[in-house]
């Protein structure tokens, strides 16, 4: 009994989430109204806040699972990759993740960009971060790339420049995400050359 009660309330918290997403990317955050959600799923408004406090964190579960799935990219690719052919692995997934969703990344990519400027400098570094950053140190201890920036420096950057250009691309959607991705790459890369 209490095992189903359990997944009734996992796939309730799931379609809350899928119809507050549908709402944001119609009407905005400020704009959605949390009738609308529980109207869609056909539950009380008390539930909406029982899974979901606030409307940010909807947002901040969206954000959550877009990191996850980049990571268990990254875990997946094999440490001897060279850098070049990781980067493009995940823009690649992260244009197939976007592509369809300008809107909701705008959202997602603003409430990511509040948590992380509200960030102290000190504190410590998102699991995402912290993975890109050990790929960067290997990078570099292997001589792949030849720069006088820490791995951790490499990893933020990288991570704001992908960041910057899926924003310029969810302000202009009808450019196609997979190049615009591609170009942070290069331009990434053009700016840490390899040795030689």
């Amino acid at each position: 009994m209490a095992n189903r009660r359990v997944l009734q309330r996992e796939d309730t918290r799931r379609r809350l989430y899928e119809a507050a997403l549908a709402v944001f990317r119609r009407d905005g955050v400020e704009g959605a109204r949390i009738e609308d959600v529980v109207a869609q799923v056909g539950v009380s408004r008390g539930s909406f806040y029982f899974h979901f406090p606030t409307k940010e964190d909807v947002l901040v579960l969206a954000y959550a699972h877009a990191r996850e799935r980049t990571e268990a990219l990254i875990h997946a690719i094999p440490e001897a990759t060279p850098i070049a052919a990781l980067l493009h692995a995940v823009v690649t997934d992260t244009a197939e993740r976007w592509r369809e969703d300008p809107a909701l990344f705008a959202l997602v990519g603003m409430h990511a960009l509040r948590s992380v400027a509200g960030t102290p400098l000190a504190a410590e570094r998102d699991s995402l971060r912290q993975l890109l950053a050990a790929r960067f140190a290997l990078v570099l201890e292997r001589g792949e790339l030849v720069t006088p920036l820490p791995a951790e420096l490499l990893a933020d950057m990288f991570l704001l420049n992908t960041f910057t250009g899926l924003l310029a691309w969810s302000a202009n959607p009808g450019l196609p995400l997979g190049p615009v991705l591609e170009g942070v790459v290069h331009l990434f890369l053009s700016g840490v050359k390899p040795p030689g």
